[in-house]
C-alpha cells in the first residue's frame, strides 16, 4: 500500500519535471473556448488510459521487438501537430466531420453519447499520454522490473496506474483552471477564439521543436543544475537481497548427500529468444539431467574468463547427462541485440543453449545479483550448489561430477585472476559514474572537458567535447582523449562507434598497438603480466566513439 501511495505522489510531483513544461500550453489550449464541464476530465482520462495501458504495452513491445523508441514519439508528435492545425483552422475539423459521416452507426452512437467535444478531448489526452511516456522512461523501466520481480502482476500494475493517476491530478487542475478563466471572466471570454488559435500556433511550434528534440536538449540543460529522484531508487533497490555463497568445501571425496539442497530451481521467465536449440526449454524438460545455469553477458570480462571452464565442462560431461543453460542477461542496451549475442557465442565456442534474458525475468526469478553466477541443479530439479564471480573451478567441477555419479578429472585451463588487481571496474555512464576527476560536470547535451592538473589514482579524466548518457560517454565533436591511472596488468574497454575508429594507446609514455573500435564489444587496450601502477592515454581522432566501461585483469 505504501508503494502505491508513493507512486501516486511521485506522479503528482512530476508536474515539476523539465519535460512536462512544454505540455502545459497544450492542456490549456485544449480547454479554453469550450463550455463543456467534462472536457478537461476527458482530456485527463485519455492521458491516464494511454499512459497506463498503451504506455506499458508499447514499452514491452519496444523491448521485445527492438523497435526504435523515437518512432513512437514521432508518431505522437505528428498527432499533436494535427490537433494544433485543428485549433488554428476550425473549418478543417468541420470538413473532416462531414467526410467521416459514413462511419458505422455504432461509432456514431458512441460519439453522440460522449459528445464531440468530450470525444475530441479524450483523443487529445491519449496523444498527450504517448508524448509524455518518454518523460517517464525511468519510471516505466522501474515498473517493468518490479513486475518481473513480483508474482502478483496486478499489484505491480497498480503502481503504474497510481503513478499515472497522480500525474493526471495537476493536469486536470490546469485544464479546469484555464477553462474557468476563459468562460467566467468576461474580459477574457470574448477573446476565446483568438486565445484558442494562439495556443494552436504554440502547439504547432512545440510539435516542430519536439520533432527536432529541442525539448530533450532543454531538459538536459535543466538537469545540469537540478536533479530529480527516480522511482527506481524507492521501489527497486529496497527489494534487492544479497545472498552469500555456500560455505561447504567440495572436494573429490565428498558425496551427493553432503551437498545441501537450496530448494527447487526457478524456471526460465520472460525469455526473448533461444540460441543453439530449436525448443524453448523449461526446468520440467530438464528433469533427469544435471543442469548448470550460467548467468553471463558478453561484454563482461569476468564472465569471459569463466567461459573456457564452462564450455570444457559441457563438452566433457554432456554425454553423461549434463546440460549447461547460458542465461545472457544484458548490462547494456546493445547486449540485447540477438545477432550480437549469436556472434559472441560463436567467438567463445559456446555450443550449449543460451537464452536472452533481456527483461531480467529469469535473473529476478533466481534473485541473482551477479555476473557471472553459477547455479548447479540435480536430476530432481533442486539447486545443490552455487557460486558467484570467478574462481572455485575445481570445486564446481567436483560438484558436477558428484551429481553425475562420476569421479572428476579436473584439469586446470587458465590461471586464476591475479589477487593484486586494485582498480575497480569503471563505468562511464551517469547511472554509475564515480571516478571522473574533471572539474567540469557531466552534460547530456555535450560539453568541453579539459584534463585536470593532477590525475587521481584509479580515476579517469576526459579531454574534448563529450556527451553523457546514462550508460556511456560519447565523443560529440572533433578529437578527444581519455586518461586513466590504474593498478593492474591488463585493461579492457567496452565500447562502440558509429563507424570504424582507430584509437592510439599510450601506456606509461610508450606507444602500444592501435585498436580499431566499431561494433559493440569488449576491446583489450593493454595486456601484460606487469601488475603495477600504470597510466593509459587513449587518443581518439574523431567523434562517434562511445565508452561504456573499463575492466581490469
Amino acid at each position: 500500500m505504501l508503494q502505491v501511495i508513493f507512486s501516486f505522489l511521485a506522479g503528482v510531483l512530476t508536474i515539476g519535471a523539465p519535460c512536462i513544461l512544454p505540455m502545459l500550453p497544450i492542456i490549456l489550449g485544449a480547454s479554453v473556448g469550450h463550455t463543456s464541464k467534462t472536457r478537461p476530465l476527458f482530456i485527463t482520462l485519455g492521458f491516464v488510459a494511454t499512459f497506463s495501458v498503451a504506455g506499458l504495452t508499447l514499452s514491452i513491445i519496444v523491448q521485445r521487438l527492438m523497435i526504435a523508441p523515437d518512432l513512437l514519439r514521432n508518431i505522437a508528435v505528428a498527432g499533436l501537430a494535427f490537433f494544433g492545425l485543428l485549433m488554428l483552422f476550425p473549418r478543417i475539423f468541420e470538413v473532416l466531420a462531414q467526410r467521416l459521416s459514413g462511419l458505422s452507426t455504432q461509432a456514431q452512437q458512441i460519439s453522440q453519447k460522449a459528445g464531440s467535444k468530450n470525444f475530441g478531448g479524450f483523443v487529445l489526452g491519449m496523444i498527450l499520454g504517448l508524448i509524455w511516456t518518454p518523460c517517464a522512461g525511468p519510471i516505466l523501466g522501474s515498473i517493468l522490473t518490479l513486475i518481473a520481480t513480483q508474482s502478483n502482476f496486478g499489484q505491480a500494475t497498480a503502481l503504474l496506474l497510481a503513478y499515472s493517476a497522480g500525474a493526471g491530478v495537476p493536469m486536470l487542475a490546469i485544464a479546469y483552471g484555464g477553462q474557468a478563466i476563459t468562460t467566467r471572466v468576461r474580459s477574457v471570454a470574448k477573446y476565446t477564439n483568438i486565445i484558442q488559435k494562439l495556443f494552436g500556433g504554440i502547439i504547432l511550434l512545440l510539435a516542430v521543436a519536439m520533432y527536432f528534440q529541442y525539448d530533450l536538449k532543454l531538459q538536459a540543460k535543466i538537469l545540469e543544475y537540478y536533479s530529480f529522484p527516480t522511482l527506481e531508487e524507492k521501489l527497486i533497490k529496497p527489494k534487492l537481497d544479497h545472498s552469500s555463497a555456500p560455505s561447504i568445501k567440495i572436494n573429490s571425496n565428498i558425496t551427493i548427500s553432503d551437498l545441501p539442497s537450496y530448494g527447487q530451481a526457478p524456471d526460465f521467465k520472460s525469455i526473448v529468444s533461444w540460441i543453439n536449440t530449436d525448443k524453448n526449454l523449461t526446468m520440467s524438460d530438464l528433469k533427469g539431467k544435471v543442469v548448470l545455469v550460467d548467468f553471463w553477458t558478453y561484454s563482461c570480462i569476468n564472465c569471459i574468463r569463466t567461459l573456457p571452464y564452462v564450455t570444457s565442462w559441457y563438452e566433457k560431461y554432456k554425454d553423461s547427462g549434463f546440460v549447461v543453460i547460458g542465461v545472457h542477461t544484458p548490462e547494456f542496451e546493445f547486449e540485447k541485440v540477438l545477432d550480437n549475442v549469436k556472434t559472441a557465442t560463436k567467438r567463445y565456442g559456446i555450443n550449449y543453449p543460451v537464452v536472452l534474458d533481456n527483461n531480467f525475468g529469469t535473473w529476478n526469478n533466481y534473485k541473482n545479483r551477479y555476473w557471472p553466477a553459477h547455479y548447479l541443479i540435480d536430476r530432481d530439479g533442486n539447486i545443490r550448489y552455487y557460486h558467484f564471480g570467478e574462481g572455485k573451478y575445481e570445486e564446481t567441477e567436483n560438484a558436477i561430477a558428484q551429481l553425475l555419479g562420476m569421479k572428476a578429472e579436473v584439469a586446470k585451463i587458465i590461471e586464476e585472476p591475479d589477487k593484486n588487481i586494485r582498480t575497480p571496474e569503471i563505468y562511464f555512464g551517469t547511472d554509475r559514474l564515480e571516478y571522473l576527476t574533471n572539474s567540469q560536470s557531466p552534460s547530456a547535451s555535450g560539453k568541453q572537458f579539459s584534463l585536470p592538473a593532477q590525475q587521481e589514482e584509479n580515476h579517469f579524466a576526459l579531454e574534448g567535447i563529450w556527451k553523457f548518457d546514462k550508460e556511456y560517454v560519447k565523443l560529440a565533436e572533433g578529437n578527444g582523449l581519455i586518461k586513466m591511472k590504474f593498478f593492474a596488468g591488463k585493461i579492457h574497454m567496452v565500447a562502440k562507434a558509429s563507424k570504424p575508429i582507430t584509437i592510439q594507446i599510450i601506456v606509461d609514455g610508450k606507444k602500444q598497438k592501435s585498436v580499431v573500435i566499431f561494433a559493440s564489444d569488449l576491446y583489450t587496450l593493454f595486456d601484460s603480466n606487469d601488475y603495477a601502477a600504470h597510466e593509459i592515454i587513449i587518443e581518439i581522432p574523431e567523434a562517434g566513439l562511445e565508452a561504456y566501461t573499463f575492466t581490469f585483469g
